[in-house]
């Protein structure tokens, strides 16, 4: 992890790759299998999943994380579901990202929309 990226308390980050410059507040959850690109604020108890249909019956359970590229900003305690947000993408507080969100749009709800 680059020295440059600062991590907050009590966060559960399981092997990402996370970029340069990025912030990640208190409490925050990456599992494995995201990205995350350069200069991305990630808000106090943001989560991310990993696997978009758990299925407790399969033999060998595959990551499947996401993609957040460079210059995003997600606010506190929202969730993101496998997906890519394209760059310069802002997440609301408490959003629930179910899809994709193109760069530059602003994404709040749930299921998260583009105001």
């Amino acid at each position: 992890m680059p020295e440059s990226t600062k991590i907050g308390a009590y966060c559960d980050i399981g092997d990402p790759n996370i970029g340069e410059n990025c912030k990640i507040q208190t409490g925050v959850s990456i599992p494995p299998g995201w990205v995350i690109g350069d200069r991305v604020f990630i808000g106090p108890g943001a989560r991310f999943a990993n696997d978009k249909k758990p299925d407790l019956n399969r033999e060998k359970f595959e990551a499947w994380g996401g993609v957040v590229e460079d210059d995003v900003v997600i606010g506190m305690g929202a969730l993101i579901l496998p997906c890519i947000i394209k760059k310069g993408a802002i997440i609301g507080a408490g959003a629930v990202v179910t899809k994709n969100v193109p760069a530059g749009a602003t994404v709040v709800g749930n299921p998260a929309r583009v105001v």
